[in-house]
């Protein structure tokens, strides 16, 4: 990977402080708290305040060479991340001292991290690729885009396939990486990739945080000799932090640090850190790693002291820094750093830079090339995922054909005038709005974006441009298919020029559409802050296109946001397009009757805007002119004010992407409640920062006052653990698993059989995909999915139905409601899942139990938060474990890979704590991976599995391992050495070398054969036969309560399920408040928009059309309901089902009410936002009150809003996809509205669809609330609105229409007049409301219809649980 030319970099550093830039203690905001922080805010403005920087790195000094790597140590909340970001450059939330000194090689900091940044790359854990591409497609990009223009030679798929090879990714290469839609790659695959793509980046200076995390042992060592050969031949440099390090892997570095609370206690090489706290006084335990040691030196409890050193050893990490600062290895280190300093000071300036910029690896291909490959990955996206890109097009070719079957063959005559505006003002909305979805691709791209910027693979704005030319196919195919298919079938102008110009205006519509929500989103730093805008420049842009509201009835102040509207002049063009130059026959003449059947045209006149007495036909241009107000001569100059838009759009779109990333995860810093108190400090893994505990108690102090509470415990009830009472033997044998991919079935496990008896600690070992998690599921019974037989049994019993509730399971993913807090979580499995005899109170004490068993007492307190923001790993691993030891599992316990990602220490401490439950009686099987031989120690017996699923070893480790190792031995393993790690030794023993792997010197042996003969074996099935035959059912003597599912009642649990969902969206303000500000906003502008509505014709439409707006809400709300009700779901799913802690009709339960509460509140600000801005507040007769329609309309609003959270939970309860879900609910929501009676009245309605126009709700809704505000109301025409009509001469109005107005209805203006009278066609509002469908008699009735529809979709949401989820959970054979 290296190439000629290319800057060498090393880095010297001196004094190093780094400090944190929060400037207070941290707390979880609520609804209420975010009042009382918006106050601070504003008294800070007023007042001086100086901000505290709380210290986290604190006089870091050493020097990493070019070719050097360095191995960071420490426990988490040391600083190792934070010392590795510092390097790096990712500042994000930090600030480095003015006096700290950092030289990379004669270059400044700001130097190296402005101009270099290709040079200089961290990687963290979070593993985001595009889940569409292929692994190869992946690696092959990264390649082409490091490689440089004069470097002719290297083919990138050559390098994409060399570097899969080395980190054994060559099978997964033609797999595509994939996601929760996407079947892809494994999640220890995905960190191997993302490892692959630094790799071949060739970075010069590269911090690896903790990239080793979920791999195994070999394939770790195989990662870190592949770094060592990199920088040995690049003479690039590395720096890296790895927990649970192995000697193999230590002895590859150059240079080790270790850190203790933020202070640096070694810097050096790493062949001399053991010697030299040997030398300070501490001893290191046999077979313990290097690595081990010297982590193990910054925890009070596990370090040991040499005797005679007692006294003058460093105990706290202030001694241990004062320690490390006198002595000679630390003045060598600044001597080194001096020398450096010397040789590189100030070797880079001015055009030296700029020399040296041509051999950097920032952006090394040119920004065209860049845009193109882009370009192409975009294309291989498209192609690997097609069928939702196809699914839109159908999709909306399907709504084309429903929009045009209802506008079916439109007449030339004035009836369909109305209809022909409509129509063109509908189809212009779905055309406009269908871009909006590109917000959500947009902002799922974005962290992948970003990341590769930081990579200098390519500049943002590329990426932007790229995906504008990779949307277009999609884009011009929908526009074809949608406005080809609906312009004909409806009959819009059929000449050529015409459909052109419309197409044209369309398409023109949907790119500057298009870059106005790609603009918002990229302007904004989160998706919520970009979805609340979005929704109201949605409301605004169709109130402000000229149709619903008319230019001259536009509210003077409100009038100008429809010159900053594209739709608008777009609307404009396109009406102009469809009526300019035609002329429409009368279909309506007035008056009409018996009594003027004799009289001629020029007494009459067409009762259409436009029109002039004695015409026959309207002219279109005159009808859009009087009703619109739009000028014929606007055709083509608005599509030059839409193109500038456009560019506008796209301008900004492309800055911002570049220069505004996204919001930055703060890191993991615990938060807590404003009312709760600490009194101890935590630091979180990523940054170490002091969280703001007291510091009253030294270090010692604490660690002493901890130790003896742990001692309490443990003398209160011998290690601190209640006795679990005897139980049977739980054991299995003939176990099979067989899962079905492509059609094809795969064999899992095969052939396995064991036991795992009360008191004792079995653990559960085999390499990568050997089946261990399955195992762990099909005992637990949890597995969902595939065929399991064999016999799996309690003693001498199958397992019962309350099996899952009395053992507990402890997940590899580490699965927690984030809102609340670790004590809430731990009381609410206490109190569902503790036995009944039971007390609240007792539940509640032993959760206090658990907690200082578990040490957990400093972040008890604390909110959980979502990985990255609040509890670090090790605190989340300790969480899994509590929550289901206070639970009390009464039979079995099963842990899937408890250490893994943790630090030696924390592993230690959690096996130690799992040794202490076995001791007292627990029966307990973990998974774990490559254990170090301490921890190996610790269990009683081993289940190993070989690479596909079958038995490779059962039975006892022995001490020191020797029973296992003598088994392997006798049946031909080379020796295992007294300084190997036995674990580490019987995986590379057993591990099948048919496939290439990047660890060597593997065996050729059959052991899976070796064992199914060997004689150990068939003591183990004798065994078993003696267990089912003489084991004794415990569960016989157990009550029939005891017996139950759930060991809560279900009121109990109802109460429990809806509290705690109550302060999730209590303590979530963005969600509550983006809701209401949408509600708000939303139905504000559309009151204000409607302000004192006339009451005339256009005031009655305007009306309808305001209430049409209301149903706008839907396309939003479901978008906040849908993914609440998957994530809830999701967790109910992941664990609370599989531990029975509450049943399923509880999770949909609490998640119905509590959105119906605060719908119901919203409900309330839609209202008054709405009703009073509008006037309707003031209208009434004597037969229809203003209470009686105030409250009618309050009644429709809140049924609506329930009607959009519960129809949205219908849908999404059965669907896995949250896309999915919103996709196809915005499907349903669309064809209800098309026939809601709005955009064309019932009457009009080809007969085939007028069954959708009594199923839609929204048709009760409308109805309902139109009802409300203007049935019974005399309506008073505009001048606009009065018909011009000429009497015969020596008539007067009143005599000449009186026939016609006592039949037909309306009023007269001027009824003495001889000449142009003035007729009003509509008196009272309730005749025009008729031709909608609107009956005032019926008013109630829609009411109790919607409400209907509200009951019918709660009842529904249960229903498709059951029979979607629920029965399919159940499905499980074992024979």
């Amino acid at each position: 990977m290296g190439r000629h030319g290319q800057i060498r970099l090393g880095v010297a550093f001196r004094a190093l402080n780094v400090s944190g830039s929060s400037s207070s203690i941290p707390y979880q905001h609520t609804v209420a708290s975010y009042v009382l922080y918006i106050s601070s805010i504003l008294a800070r403005l007023f007042t001086f305040h100086k901000k505290s920087k709380p210290p986290i790195l604190r006089d870091f000094s050493g020097s990493v060479c070019s070719g050097e790597m360095l191995l960071v140590l420490g426990r988490p909340g040391s600083g190792c991340s934070t010392f590795l970001k510092s390097l790096a450059g990712e500042t994000s939330g930090l600030e480095i001292d003015d006096v700290s000194n950092i030289n990379y090689d004669g270059m400044t900091y700001p130097q190296m991290h402005q101009m270099f940044k290709g040079d200089c790359v961290y990687l963290a854990e979070l593993d985001v690729h595009f889940p569409e591409l292929t692994l190869g497609q992946t690696l092959m990009f990264a390649a082409v885009t490091r490689k440089k223009e004069s470097d002719k030679k290297s083919d990138p798929r050559s390098i994409a396939r060399d570097v899969a090879s080395r980190f054994n990714l060559s099978d997964a290469f033609d797999t595509k990486i994939g996601n929760a839609m996407i079947r892809g790659i494994s999640g220890g695959e995905k960190r191997r990739t993302s490892i692959a793509e630094v790799f071949i980046g060739g970075a010069q200076f590269q911090c690896w945080d903790n990239s080793t995390r979920g791999l195994d042992s070999s394939t770790a060592l195989g990662f870190v000799q592949l770094i060592r050969s990199s920088t040995t031949s690049m003479r690039s440099t590395a720096l890296m932090s790895i927990y649970q390090a192995s000697d193999a892997i230590y002895e590859n570095f150059d240079k080790v640090t270790l850190l203790y609370e933020g202070r640096q206690i070694y810097f050096g090489p790493a062949v001399l850190a053991t010697d030299y706290f040997i030398d300070l006084g501490f001893e290191r335990r046999p077979r313990a790693t290097t690595a081990d040691f010297l982590t193990s030196l910054t925890h009070p409890e596990e370090r040991r002291v040499r005797k005679g050193f007692e006294n003058c050893v460093p105990r706290s990490a202030d001694e241990f820094a004062d320690a490390w600062r006198r002595s000679a290895a630390a003045k060598a280190v600044l001597q080194e750093v001096d020398e450096v300093n010397a040789i590189y000071k100030k070797k880079y300036q001015g055009s030296d830079i700029d020399a040296l910029r041509q051999k950097s690896l920032t952006y090394l291909i040119p920004t065209y090339l860049q845009i193109w490959l882009c370009i192409r990955r975009g294309f291989q996206r498209l192609r690997n995922n097609y069928v939702p890109t196809v699914a839109g097009i159908i999709g909306n070719t399907i709504i084309s054909l429903v929009v045009g079957s209802v506008y079916y063959n439109l007449g030339e005559d004035t009836d369909a005038l109305d209809k022909r505006a409509v129509l063109v003002f509908f189809s212009l909305m779905i055309n406009a709005y269908a871009p909006a979805f590109e917000i959500m691709a947009m902002w799922a791209q974005r962290p992948i974006v970003e990341k590769h910027n930081r990579y200098a693979f390519y500049h943002p704005f590329t990426e932007s441009c790229a995906s504008l030319i990779c949307d277009l196919p999609n884009k011009v195919a929908t526009c074809i298919m949608f406005n080809t298919t609906l312009y004909f079938m409806t009959n819009l102008r059929r000449t050529a020029g015409a459909f052109f110009t419309y197409m044209v205006f369309i398409f023109a519509t949907i790119l500057t559409m298009s870059m106005f929500f790609r603009m918002v989103g990229s302007l904004f730093r989160t998706i919520e802050q970009t979805m609340v805008p979005v929704s109201m420049v949605i409301l605004i842009f169709s109130a402000y296109t000229g149709f619903i509201i008319p230019v001259k009835d536009m509210v003077p102040w409100l009038s100008w946001l429809r010159r900053l509207n594209p739709i608008a002049f777009a609307y404009e063009s396109l009406m102009v397009n469809e009526f300019a130059g035609r002329r429409f026959r009368c279909s309506y003449l007035v008056p009409v009757g018996p009594a003027y059947a004799e009289d001629g045209l020029e007494n009459k006149v067409c009762a259409v805007i436009g029109s002039k007495p004695g015409s026959f036909d309207v002219n279109g241009s005159a009808f859009i002119v009087s009703k619109y107000g739009f000028q014929t001569g606007h055709l083509w100059r608005n599509i030059g004010i839409i193109f500038s838009m456009l560019i506008i759009f796209c301008t900004v779109h492309l800055v911002a992407t570049e220069y505004i990333p996204a919001r930055r995860s703060r890191g993991e810093v615990p938060l807590f409640r404003r009312s709760k108190k600490r009194t101890k400090q935590v630091k979180d893994e990523e940054t170490g920062r002091s969280t703001g505990f007291i510091h009253h108690l030294t270090r010692e102090e604490r660690a002493h006052d901890q130790s003896l509470v742990r001692t309490t415990e443990f003398q209160k009830n011998k290690v601190g653990i209640e006795r679990v009472k005897d139980q049977a033997t739980f054991h299995w044998s003939a176990l099979d698993y067989t899962i079905k991919v492509t059609n094809e079935p795969r064999h899992i496990l095969k052939d396995v059989e064991g036991w795992v008896q009360p008191a004792t600690l079995t653990a559960l070992m085999g390499v990568t995909g050997a089946g261990k998690t399955s195992l762990l599921d099909i005992l637990a019974c949890r597995t969902r999915v595939g065929i399991v037989t064999g016999d799996i049994c309690l003693g001498s019993k199958q397992r019962a139905a309350d099996f899952q509730r009395k053992t507990g399971y402890v997940q590899q993913e580490d699965i927690h409601l984030p809102t609340t807090t670790v004590r809430e979580a731990l009381e609410f499995s206490a109190q569902l899942r503790q036995p009944s005899v039971k007390t609240s109170s007792e539940r509640s004490d032993y959760v206090q139990h658990i907690i200082n068993v578990l040490d957990m007492s400093s972040y008890a307190e604390a909110v959980i938060g979502v990985p990255g923001e609040g509890l670090n790993v090790e605190q989340r691993k300790r969480l899994s474990i509590a929550v289901e030891m206070v639970a009390r599992p009464e039979l079995l316990l099963f842990l899937d890979e408890p250490t893994s990602g943790l630090d030696s220490q924390t592993a230690w401490s959690i096996c130690m704590l799992l040794r202490k439950l076995s001791d007292n009686g627990q029966a307990i099987l973990v998974t774990i991976h490559q254990p170090s031989s301490q921890l190996f120690q610790i269990f009683d017996r081993l289940l190993l599995l070989d690479r596909t699923g079958r038995m490779l070893y059962f039975g006892d480790i022995g001490l020191d391992a020797s029973t296992l190792i003598d088994y392997f031995e006798r049946h031909g393993a080379a020796a295992c050495g007294s300084s190997q790690n036995p674990a580490e030794w019987i995986l590379d023993v057993t591990r099948r070398s048919d496939k290439a792997d990047i660890c060597q010197g593997v065996s050729h042996k059959d052991w899976c054969e070796i064992w199914t003969r060997s004689h150990e074996r068939k003591e183990v099935l004798h065994q078993l036969m003696g267990l089912k035959e003489t084991a004794v059912d415990v569960a016989d003597s157990q009550s029939g309560s005891r017996k139950a599912e759930y060991a809560a009642s279900f009121p109990r649990q109802l109460h429990l399920a809806v509290k705690r969902k109550f302060q999730e969206y209590w303590r979530d303000p963005m969600y509550l408040y983006s809701k209401a500000a949408l509600c708000a906003g939303v139905t504000l502008c559309n009151g204000l928009s409607f302000y004192n509505t006339r009451l005339n014709i256009q005031g009655i439409s305007n009306i309808f059309f305001s209430v049409f707006l209301f149903t706008q809400l839907f396309s939003t709300l479901d978008q906040q309901v849908i993914p609440r009700l998957t994530s809830g779901r999701a967790l109910f799913e992941a664990r609370e089902r599989r531990s029975k802690i509450y049943s399923w009709v509880v999770m949909v339960s609490a998640h119905i009410l509590i959105e119906i509460f605060w719908q119901t509140i919203a409900a309330f600000l839609i209202f008054v936002m709405w009703w009073y801005p509008t006037g309707l507040w003031r209208n009434q007769d004597p037969s229809f009150g203003t209470s009686e329609r105030s409250g009618l309309a309050f009644g429709m609003i809140w049924l609506f809003n329930l009607w959009i959270s519960t129809f949205s939970q219908t849908v999404g309860i059965g669907i896995d996809h949250e896309e999915t879900a919103v996709q196809l609910a915005t499907l349903f929501f669309w064809l209800s509205l098309v026939f809601c009676g709005v955009l064309l009245p019932p009457k009009d309605l080809p007969r085939f669809w007028e069954f959708v126009y009594r199923a839609s709700p929204i048709t009760y809704f409308i109805e309902g609330t139109v009802a409300a505000g203007l049935a019974n109301m005399p309506i008073h025409c505009s001048e606009l609105e009065f018909l011009h009509i000429n009497p015969p001469s020596g008539q007067t109005c009143g005599k000449y229409l009186d026939s016609f107005i006592s039949t037909a209805g309306g009023s007269l203006i001027n009824p003495n007049a001889t000449s142009d009278c003035l007729c009003c066609p509509v008196a009272n509002a309730t005749s025009l409301l008729g031709i909608y469908g609107v009956e005032f008699e019926r008013r109630w009735h829609n009411f109790g219809y919607l409400a209907v529809y509200v009951l019918f979709n709660i009842l529904a949401t249960f229903g498709i649980y059951w029979v979607f989820r629920e029965r399919k959970a159940k499905v499980l054979s074992i024979n």
